[in-house]
């Protein structure tokens, strides 16, 4: 269920960028940056859990960088990130599925949480700022993706669509 969670944030990822890169110009400076802040914090969490799920120093010291990203730079942040995490989901063992990631949160509290509890986070963390961003879109009277599982299965699995109701 994890890769098919991460292929599908992979996507919905690339989705809003690539909407939203032609119309990157046409928001006002602060709806742009808002945007590219937002989408780069998330990445900037996803990095932070990676290297404490993989027991590598973690690269930021907060929750965001302090300049913003160009959209090719976000572009390509989000998409390590995103690999990794989909790598990571295709060799969870029930083993490493039992495991607890202890840390401190930038803000110097301690936390732990369960690999699954952490990588739940990081779906419904990517969810939800994907939503934030695509609001200022629509905000902005432009396109925005239409950013849902349901959609992502249906898309990459056509088949679904022929079955019938139980």
């Amino acid at each position: 269920m994890f890769v098919s969670a991460f292929k599908y944030k992979k996507a919905a990822n690339k989705a809003l960028l690539d909407i939203e890169g032609p119309q990157l110009d046409l928001l006002n400076e602060k709806d742009k940056t808002f945007f590219l802040r937002i989408l780069n914090h998330t990445s900037v969490v996803d990095s932070l859990f990676i290297s404490r799920l993989s027991d590598t120093p973690e690269l930021y010291q907060a929750d965001n960088t302090l300049n913003t990203p160009t959209i090719d730079e976000l572009r390509a942040f989000m998409l390590e990130c995103d690999d990794w995490l989909i790598e990571f989901a295709k060799h969870l063992t029930p083993e490493i599925q039992h495991q607890r990631v202890s840390f401190q949160f930038v803000d110097g509290d301690n936390g732990s949480m369960s690999v699954p509890e952490v990588l739940l986070h990081l779906l419904m963390h990517g969810s939800n700022h994907r939503g934030m961003a695509s609001r200022v879109l629509a905000s902005n009277d432009l396109e925005r993706p239409k950013d849902t599982f349901t959609r992502y299965l249906h898309q990459i699995e056509p088949h679904r669509r022929m079955s019938k109701k139980l």
